[in-house]
């Protein structure tokens, strides 16, 4: 989808770039809200559209609330998170370990509206921290600040002209025995032209690069070559007697390989030896006299690969595009020991030497986690003085099984 303003455009290559960015980053947002809710986060979907400030539509989150993020450093540009009330008080109840109910005459108090600021604020910074290990760039943010939307109408929140073009984009959220739902992440212009570029340029392959395997043909494999003793008969009798030759009418010719033909030449040797050979006229050799029948000569040949770099299996070019872009995608792997649950006032008389007890026994394996999802349980190794993760399971679950079903 791609939207004019002025002399600015939106290619459907920039489009994707933008919202397979947001995907990184929310992966990393995703991570940081399940280690401060304990339960596992997922967003995924991205749903990318470019529209004008007026045009923008989240009645399907109203009532709702807007978090402001200015970023400060590195990019420049607002992104503004539109969140259910709703959800955000079952969020909230998950954090401070309320029943998981919605109640009609919750308040967004000064407290609530500060926990919420705190729940975006661990969310949007791992955000930024995603965004610049995979641009190669500091990016810094604001405080986010909360805002009730049926108080403040959204175009006076952004200070955008109601015409101004500006990029949103829907994710799915779920929080794990709380909520499925979504959000929104609605992009200034500027911001989503920076990152669409950035993302572009950094993972795009040069033209010259991309043409020049195609200038060399695949070198056409090597045909196989017997080694000379296969081809040959033999040419002596078992003890050095000449053998006459055997006459064996065509039609009864043995079907063999012709690799399997010097075994064949060597068995009939064994098993028909010439009259008149031992000092035995007309008739076989003593049963012993013969000799044992020579080895079959070993064909040894390199193994010939299919070049699978080279096949063409019709994938459109807009797909090996978007292919190019997801190889260089960098995923946060976290390793958890274990976990505990805590009320709040529990946590705040944790002092130096305060003793955690995990639900995991020792010698459990740990779990592997990919962006917030489980993928894998291992060993805790170390190697050169450094902690690693002997992968001993891969965990099949629905998240897992999805991702080829998309």
């Amino acid at each position: 989808m791609a939207n004019n303003d002025e002399n600015i455009e939106f290619s459907s290559y920039e489009i994707d770039a933008v919202g397979e960015i947001l995907n990184i980053s929310m992966g990393s947002a995703a991570t940081a809200v399940s280690e401060l809710l304990n339960a596992k986060v997922w967003i995924t979907t991205p749903q990318v559209n470019v529209v004008k400030v007026h045009e923008l539509n989240y009645d399907n989150l109203e009532p709702a609330i807007c978090v402001k993020i200015v970023y400060v450093e590195g990019l420049t540009g607002l992104n503004m998170m539109v969140l259910k009330q709703n959800d955000v008080q079952l969020i909230l109840n998950q954090l401070l370990g309320n029943p998981l109910v919605i109640d009609p005459d919750f308040q967004f108090d000064e407290l609530n509206i500060s926990a919420v600021s705190e729940i975006m604020n661990q969310m949007m910074g791992a955000s930024a921290t995603a965004l610049s290990d995979l641009l190669g760039m500091t990016v810094d943010i604001s405080v986010p600040t909360p805002y009730i939307i049926e108080n403040t109408r959204f175009g006076d929140l952004c200070e955008m002209d109601p015409d101004q073009t500006i990029v949103a984009v829907t994710f799915n959220l779920t929080v794990d025995g709380v909520m499925n739902s979504e959000f929104m992440s609605v992009l200034s212009l500027d911001l989503a032209k920076t990152l669409s570029g950035k993302m572009i340029e950094k993972f795009s392959v040069p033209e010259e690069e991309e043409a020049a395997p195609a200038s060399q043909p695949a070198a056409a494999a090597p045909a196989p070559s017997a080694p000379a003793q296969s081809a040959a008969a033999p040419q002596s009798a078992p003890v050095g007697q000449p053998m006459p030759q055997q006459q064996m009418p065509m039609g009864q010719m043995p079907q063999m390989p012709m690799g399997d033909m010097s075994q064949m030449q060597g068995q009939m040797m064994y098993q028909m030896p010439p009259q008149g050979a031992y000092g035995y006229p007309n008739q076989y050799a003593a049963y012993g006299a013969y000799p044992p029948p020579p080895a079959p000569p070993v064909n040894i040949q390199n193994a010939q690969l299919h070049q699978f770099d080279m096949m063409d299996f019709g994938i459109p070019a807009d797909q090996k595009d978007n292919l190019k872009l997801l190889m260089g995608v960098p995923l946060e792997i976290s390793v958890e020991i274990g976990t505990a649950k805590r009320k709040v006032k529990d946590i705040l008389e944790f002092t130096q030497g305060t003793i955690i007890e995990l639900e995991r026994q020792a010698g459990a394996p740990v779990d592997v986690v990919v962006n917030g999802n489980l993928i894998a349980r291992g060993d805790v190794v170390v190697i050169d003085d450094n902690f690693a993760v002997r992968i001993t399971e891969i965990v099949k679950n629905k998240f897992v099984d999805s991702l080829g079903k998309e």
